[in-house]
């Protein structure tokens, strides 16, 4: 009689247990953080990354990754640096606007892990194409600069919002 009671008690208790693998979405609150050094310099480079594809400058893309970096994305393949830069310098793809937000660097001395939220007007073959990425970077350092080792990238929403102008702090928040 308890061996039916017991085997109530446990698959009862799982569903219990597994709810919760990731934990839920914070509010986003409107204060002003100061950014690290860190943050400071990634938000420069991958900035710097993202205008040259605007501009269309393999050679400046180039000279930020690695010999050997991959692009993953979700429901794909690895990418090879060269062939993700190749798609981005086509003159299909158009980065119209972009905007980072949320980084936050894990210093790990020669390498760097970099996440943060990126905003992006674009198009593919004059189709919208932007939306919302959460990007997660590998950097190393390579002979005393940053380049890019690997980065997974997933597209999180289809409408990208882009703030009009800079957003000055009220000194409120």
């Amino acid at each position: 009689m308890r061996l039916p009671v017991l085997c109530c008690a446990v698959l009862l208790t799982l569903p219990a247990i597994s709810v919760g693998q990731e934990p839920v979405k914070p509010n986003l609150t409107p204060r002003i953080i100061t950014a690290t050094k860190q943050v400071t310099m990634f938000t420069g480079l991958e900035n710097q990354m993202l205008q040259a594809v605007q501009k269309k400058d393999k050679a400046a893309l180039g000279s930020i990754v690695t010999d050997d970096c991959s692009i993953h994305l979700p429901d794909a393949d690895s990418m090879a640096g060269d062939d993700w830069i190749d798609s981005v310098m086509n003159k299909d793809f158009v980065l119209k606007k972009f905007l980072i937000r949320q980084m936050s660097v894990a210093d790990l001395g020669t390498s760097a892990v970099v996440s943060y939220d990126r905003v992006q007007e674009s198009s593919y073959q004059g189709k919208p194409d932007g939306g919302e990425f959460y990007v997660v970077d590998l950097w190393k350092q390579d002979g005393g600069t940053w380049k890019l080792s690997d980065r997974f990238v997933s597209k999180v929403g289809t409408t990208p919002y882009m703030p009009k102008g800079l957003v000055k702090p009220t000194g409120r928040q």
